[in-house]
Formats: C-alpha cells, sequence, structure tokens
C-alpha cells in the first residue's frame, strides 16, 4: 500500500516541472526568439521619468537573454494589442477604474509619474501567461525596491 502512495506521488511531482505554466508559451518563446515586444503607454514625461522602466526592460533581458523591441503608443490600442499576443508586455499608468483591469495582470508598480495628479507606472501583462507574470513581478518587485540586479 504504502509503495502504491509513493508511486502517485512520485508521478504527481515528475508533472509538476512545468508549473506554473504559460497556456501560450510566452515565456518560452521570449527565450527561444531572444525578444520581447513591449508597449510604453506615453505618458507626456521626460526621458529621465522612464527611468524605473529602463531597469526593468534591462532586467528582465538579463532573466531572460533576450531584448525588448519597444513601441510607445496610447493605452487603448496597446492594450488590445497585448490582449491579441501581439505583445508580450505593456508599461503605463492604467486606472483602477479602467475595464481593463479585469483583462489583464497587473504588476507592482515601478513607480510614479510626477505630476498634479500621481499615477502609478505599472507593468501589465495578458493574464494567463503565469511563469512569464512570476519573472515580471520578480523583476517589478525588484525595481520598486530600489534593488540591483
Amino acid at each position: 500500500m504504502k509503495w502504491r502512495l509513493a508511486f502517485c506521488a512520485a508521478l504527481m511531482l515528475a508533472g509538476c516541472d512545468r508549473l506554473p505554466m504559460d497556456p501560450d508559451g510566452t515565456l518560452d518563446r521570449v527565450r527561444a526568439e531572444r525578444r520581447f515586444r513591449v508597449g510604453l503607454i506615453a505618458t507626456g514625461g521626460s526621458p529621465a521619468d522612464r527611468r524605473p522602466e529602463a531597469a526593468f526592460l534591462a532586467r528582465i533581458a538579463r532573466a531572460t537573454g533576450a531584448r525588448p523591441a519597444v513601441k510607445q503608443g496610447a493605452s487603448e490600442p496597446l492594450l488590445l494589442d497585448l490582449e491579441d499576443g501581439g505583445l508580450d508586455l505593456v508599461i503605463g499608468p492604467l486606472s483602477s477604474e479602467s475595464p481593463w483591469v479585469q483583462r489583464v495582470a497587473l504588476l507592482e508598480p515601478l513607480g510614479a509619474v510626477p505630476g498634479p495628479h500621481e499615477v502609478q507606472v505599472t507593468p501589465i501583462a495578458r493574464n494567463g501567461e503565469n511563469r512569464w507574470i512570476m519573472l515580471l513581478e520578480r523583476e517589478a518587485r525588484a525595481v520598486a525596491a530600489g534593488t540591483s540586479p
């Protein structure tokens, strides 16, 4: 009886090496192509205001061996592209009242955009790509905490 239990436990653990999973294989594709596609939501700030995003992208590049392919634009087209799989990541402000909050994965904010109405700059990923999201979350937390690579 004990050997059956041990055998079943071994089988279950053997299937866990790929957990969490990316149903669309985002992290594996990023590593294989050595490129990840990023949309930066235009904020109207100066290049100095983009330092947290640059640090975040550099950390992802080191963690994956991939380079970012960046395009800038308005939030709605970038988020639609993210949802459709054309982008792997979007970075920028997103209101907590936006309907997108229910459709995407919001990660640890990287920092705030200065101004009269301070908004958080947030990495945004597709829901369900959990291995990719875990990597992004780890790197976002490091940037927010000011941890060097």
